[in-house]
């Protein structure tokens, strides 16, 4: 009696993962890619970073911004320096003078962590439109072209850009790849069928003012991050889910490095996966219910297996179930992203996932966890 219940639950879970998936799947392929046809730019840019302890990243990302083919006097790169305690600054200044084309100004940031850094930043930005990313990623000479073409051709309030990993490395970083590939491809997605879920601060465009408007709704929210997913919830509300777009666009893409192991992955997870808790929009709450439901119980399906052997057979046909729902979305985007040699990791990915996505779940909501070095709240 127990264990067709269990079949039961597990198989109305399984139909609300795949209608979510369903959902976003067809929002990604039915997305156009974007071209610019912008031939004058007008719109003053204010590029905002907000870094903390990225002395190991620092050189290379402003070697990448530096070469954007965007007018160099109508955007600036304003660095909101987050109490770091390595010697990025030092690397910061020595860099300036041999890039005076480029204004480049430093800010120290007077209250603490990254959300509060990067309002800090903006509130002292000159352009009209904000531009952000981190201090750990590499961005394309066309990057902030594309994003401001973009936003002049379509007038959304909030771009969100493709963000991928790059360089690789051994097993466990080409899962990590995939994982965050399928995060990427969510958000695009759901931004296509106009059900905004999330976006990543890596890669986002949006007005000043409308930035400036939205942010004492996102300090409500005591996370070590989050300003990304809280600002795509509150546009949806308050100004309609069309405000939110994706720009399918490979030029506009940024990169960054994977997690350097496990122990890293897991604390990224949990202080993604802690946000959930305060969503409050619908589609969000369902995405985040029927995923972690879903995962949920594979991981009890596993479990239940080493006592009732035949359930094995159970647990391997909603894996395999997962895979084919999973495939087409996360083989277009690998495709659009030149990711496609990380598609044969997927089926193996697909009997990991549920172990991790509910210990990251678990830890987010009810426990204390550590970002670079500060003890976050629950």
């Amino acid at each position: 009696m127990y264990i067709e219940l269990f079949i039961l639950l597990l198989s109305l879970t399984a139909f609300c993962y795949i209608m979510v998936i369903l959902i976003i799947t067809i929002g990604w392929y039915r997305m156009k890619n974007f071209t610019s046809s912008v031939r004058g730019f007008s719109t003053r840019v204010s590029v905002v970073v907000a870094y903390r302890n990225e002395s190991n990243h620092i050189e290379k990302f402003l070697e990448s911004i530096t070469k954007q083919t965007y007018p160099d006097r109508l955007w600036e790169l304003v660095l909101v320096n987050d109490h770091s305690e390595d010697n990025g600054l030092q690397k910061i200044n020595k860099f300036i003078p041999n890039h005076k084309n480029i204004t480049i100004r430093l800010i120290d940031a007077e209250g603490e962590g990254k959300k509060t850094a990067l309002l800090e930043g903006v509130r002292q930005a000159n352009g009209r439109l904000i531009v952000t990313t981190d201090a750990d990623c590499r961005v394309s000479p066309n990057w902030l072209a594309n994003m401001v073409a973009f936003y002049e051709q379509e007038h959304p309030l909030l771009i969100l850009g493709p963000v991928v990993y790059e360089n690789e490395k051994g097993f466990l970083q080409k899962l990590f790849s995939l994982d965050f590939m399928s995060l990427v491809a969510s958000g695009a997605g759901s931004a296509s069928k106009k059900l905004p879920l999330m976006g990543n601060g890596a890669n986002m465009a949006f007005e000043k003012d409308v930035f400036l408007e939205a942010g004492a709704e996102a300090q409500k929210h005591n996370f070590a991050s989050g300003d990304d997913v809280f600002l795509v919830h509150y546009l949806a509300k308050e100004f309609g889910k069309q405000a939110v777009r994706f720009i399918k666009n490979r030029e506009s893409m940024v990169f960054t490095a994977p997690p350097a192991n496990l122990k890293t992955f897991l604390h990224q997870r949990v202080r993604w996966g802690s946000k959930a808790k305060a969503y409050e929009l619908v589609w969000p709450l369902l995405v985040a219910f029927s995923v972690f439901l879903f995962n949920g119980l594979l991981v009890a399906s596993f479990f239940v297996s080493f006592f009732i052997p035949w359930f094995s057979s159970i647990f391997l046909l909603f894996i395999l179930l997962k895979f084919v729902v999973d495939l087409p979305l996360m083989q277009a985007f690998s495709d659009f992203s030149n990711k496609r040699n990380l598609l044969v990791y997927l089926l193996p990915f697909e009997f990991i996932y549920p172990f991790y996505i509910l210990y990251a779940a678990f830890k987010g909501i009810f426990f204390r966890y550590e970002w670079k070095g500060r003890k976050t709240l629950r």
